[in-house]
């Protein structure tokens, strides 16, 4: 082979690597940018996640609250606070102190 070819063929190679190593770079600078674009997303899941979760434990602590409530407006108990309350009830047996105009 002569010299010139093979110095063509050197200067091929190269171009070629050259070319190669371009669009390896261009590949990480491309993986790179949506890898921080996904941890970005991931964030904001992660903080929805979140809220959702103390939502969900909100709504269950209001649940109970209205199931206690509900046992209580059913029993005896209520009922006669909303009639002492509300009606002026009392027992027989007992004496009311009304204070003075």
């Amino acid at each position: 082979m002569s010299k010139k070819r093979r110095k063509r063929r050197k200067t091929s190679n190269l171009r070629g690597m050259a070319c190669i190593a371009m669009v390896v770079g261009i590949l990480l600078i491309s993986l790179t940018l949506q890898i921080r674009e996904i941890k970005a997303k991931n964030a904001d899941y992660q903080t929805q996640a979140d809220n959702l979760e103390k939502q969900i434990r909100d709504e269950k602590e209001r649940t109970e609250e209205i199931e206690a409530l509900e046992d209580y407006v059913e029993s005896k108990e209520y009922v006669e606070e909303l009639a002492r309350d509300k009606l002026g009830l009392v027992y027989e047996d007992e004496i009311l102190f009304k204070p003075e105009d």
